[in-house]
């Protein structure tokens, strides 16, 4: 889909087995952050950040992740059943490899991976009501 000005990211951005959970949404800043805990078996924690997010429908956590683009026709279909018009940059996100664990309407997002605890302030920099 392009009414949106400019290429829109295409394909498969994450896949993992991981536990992820909703760190945190900022409200006034429109920021999501979704996070795998460095208290898994793996050594390290995960952060999937979305900025400037229009809609999103999620679960609050869920046993395993995919960050995808989605086709035309299911960007249509969000778009169209949730009367939104998105601004330029910003696209639909599923959050599996169909839409059943919900999207993100929002610019693209960005992946990070680190040996920082839970409770460490995020890579993505302080949002209202982190550490």
């Amino acid at each position: 889909m392009t009414g949106l000005s400019g290429l829109r990211p295409t394909g498969e951005l994450l896949r993992s087995d991981r536990y992820f959970k909703v760190g945190q949404y900022s409200v006034g800043h429109r920021r999501l952050l979704l996070r795998s805990p460095r208290d898994t078996p793996q050594a390290t924690r995960v952060e999937v950040h979305f900025a400037c997010v229009e809609l999103m429908l999620l679960r609050p956590s869920s046993q395993g992740l995919v960050v995808r683009s989605t086709t035309d026709g299911e960007s249509r279909t969000v778009l169209h059943e949730h009367g939104i018009e998105p601004q330029e940059g910003q696209y639909v996100f599923a959050l599996a490899d169909d839409l059943s664990m919900g999207f993100v309407i929002s610019a693209p997002p960005q992946r990070h991976e680190d040996e920082s605890g839970v409770d460490d302030p995020s890579w993505f920099g302080h949002m209202v009501g982190t550490r």
